[in-house]
């Protein structure tokens, strides 16, 4: 696809003033990239992961290329790791205080609560200690959220500058609480209002050098987004209760699967097209601005074929495995430690195997859809902007390794 151009005068340079993405993937060299970095993890028990994400992203940033230009990943396996110890040691103290805080309370307030409940009353408290033990990590959820982001920008370059974003994870955690619970309250009727302030939280605060951007638009844009999650929620509903009123399980059955399959593809759906919304709405330095024409139907197309894949795929290679693992057992050569390693061995290699497939079959893709349909318009003014002092981040991106909400790169 060709660069629209800004009109110029006589004999002059044309200088383009739309750019295009451009996603230039290799599958088969992405798949054993995976699979043998996934191996050097099994090998060394999970030790080589930081390098090997480090490898995966540097192989996937240089493959966009909006422009012409590739982006650069220029973080390190060592700094992540680093960045994770300091996040066991954070979530160790945090966890540690809390239980002890928990204990605390419950013994002075309630008394005792046994590890075998009889009354009605020891069972809610029980419960009241786990549901706040769980809502206790979300502020680390929230927080590592905004510092993966911050040090992936402080470690991704294009044409030579560096992306940033402000140190404001803390103003992000209490905003974020505050959202989560409107939705929670309001029965998801304000998740628009929270994806939009959230997405403007960071938006604000992120650079391309010495330039800012900047989130515009309104949340209640986003409801048409979310249709087929009120259609699901309906479905969901209604299918219940007529389910429950006819005696019927089957039917039951069905409108509950039929609603939760609509309700996973509705969040695709919102994703895909919060996303456009979002993404035509920012500015960077008050001139350049952005479009995104992915559709949803892709991503779910995507999606299903690579389950549908994966799932033959498994089967298959399960299949195979049963048989070798009987012809082996039934021929009486092999010791049960070997046999039992051998299934040790096959579970590992099927798993790294698996990962390998999901990323070339649905992660990948899915980016390169998204790349493929960006385009950055009024894109001359990019010429101006320099470069700003770098971001030193100690913890790099450790809290979202060791919550594991570090995404598929």
């Amino acid at each position: 696809m060709t660069d629209t151009l800004a009109p110029q005068g006589e004999g002059a340079v044309c200088a383009p003033t739309r750019l295009y993405g451009v996603f230039s993937c290799d599958n088969s060299k992405l798949f054993w990239l995976v699979v043998w970095t996934g191996a050097l993890t099994v090998v060394t028990l999970g030790l080589y992961r930081f390098w090997a994400r480090t490898r995966l992203r540097r192989y996937i940033w240089s493959s966009i290329t909006p422009g012409g230009d590739s982006f650069e990943y220029t973080g390190t396996g060592l700094e992540k790791f680093l960045g994770f110890l300091i996040a066991l040691v954070v979530l160790a103290v945090y966890l540690g205080l809390l239980q002890v805080v928990l204990s605390f309370v419950g013994f002075n307030l309630w008394g005792a609560i046994s590890s075998e409940p009889k009354l009605p009353k020891d069972i809610l408290m029980q419960m009241v200690a786990t549901y706040v033990t769980g809502l206790a990590v979300l502020p680390l959820i929230f927080y590592a959220q905004y510092r993966s982001r911050r040090y992936m920008l402080s470690r991704t370059r294009w044409r030579g500058l560096r992306f940033g974003l402000d140190a404001a994870a803390l103003g992000y955690v209490w905003r974020a609480l505050l959202y989560f619970a409107l939705s929670a309250v309001t029965l998801g009727l304000l998740i628009s209002l929270a994806t939009f302030r959230l997405e403007k939280y960071m938006t604000d605060r992120m650079w391309y050098g010495d330039a800012g951007f900047e989130q515009e638009g309104q949340w209640t844009a986003l409801y048409p987004a979310m249709k087929h999650l009120f259609i699901a929620a309906a479905v969901l509903l209604l299918g219940g209760v007529v389910g429950y009123l006819a005696q019927s399980l089957n039917l039951f059955v069905i409108t509950i699967l039929v609603g939760y399959l609509w309700l996973f593809f509705g969040f695709v759906y919102y994703q895909v097209e919060s996303f456009k919304y979002l993404t035509a709405h920012k500015l960077l330095d008050g001139q350049v601005r952005f479009t995104s024409e992915a559709s949803a139907g892709q991503v779910i197309g995507i999606i299903v074929l690579g389950l549908v894949i994966i799932t033959i795929l498994t089967f298959v290679l399960g299949l195979i495995f049963f048989v070798l693992f009987n012809v082996f057992a039934a021929g009486g050569g092999f010791t049960g430690s070997v046999l039992f390693g051998a299934v040790v061995f096959g579970y590992l290699a099927f798993i790294v195997f698996l990962g390998a497939v999901v990323t070339v079959l649905i992660s990948a893709p899915i980016l390169g859809h998204y790349v493929d349909t960006f385009s950055v318009e009024n894109a001359k003014p990019l010429e101006q902007i320099r470069q700003r002092t770098g971001d030193h981040i100690a913890d790099a991106d450790g809290f979202a390794d060791a919550l594991d909400i570090g995404g598929a790169f």
